[in-house]
């Protein structure tokens, strides 16, 4: 079981409503196998310098706005992001996402998220100036 630093969240105020989000580290890749495909393998706290892993990672905000949109948001800040992962997972306007992943249990609490997992399909990626944003709407 994946364990949440819950110094990780934060919350902003956006007018009258209330954002909540967090920062993980989203692992790229299939589940089921080992991290290679599309999609996201898992995502988990945030590594501590000097771990090493070998699957492609970067760091991602996620967070879930108020409101009628139902749809977890993940930005991705270009600075963070390899040339592997660009080529890999951020090369059109989707994102396409294999096999289904798991939420981590106190992400999905701590935002409030009415799902606990992530269907496989195509998801929107949009590109601004600093940062991929990957939208997954329930």
């Amino acid at each position: 079981m994946l364990r949440q630093n819950t110094k990780t969240a934060s919350v902003l105020f956006m007018g009258p409503a209330l954002v909540r989000e967090v920062e993980m580290e989203v692992v790229f890749g299939t589940p089921s196998k080992n991290c290679a495909g599309a999609g996201v393998c898992m995502l988990t706290n945030r590594f501590t310098n000097g771990h090493t892993v070998s699957c492609p990672h970067a760091p991602a905000i996620v967070h879930f706005p108020p409101g009628g949109n139902r749809e977890l948001v993940f930005r991705f800040r270009k600075r963070y992001l390899t040339e592997r992962i660009l080529s890999g997972y951020f090369s059109s306007e989707f994102f396409v996402v294999e096999e289904a992943f798991r939420l981590p249990l106190q992400m999905v609490r701590r935002l409030g998220l009415p799902v606990r997992s992530i269907r496989p399909g195509r998801y929107v990626l949009e590109e601004y100036t600093r940062e991929w944003r990957l939208y997954f709407p329930f």
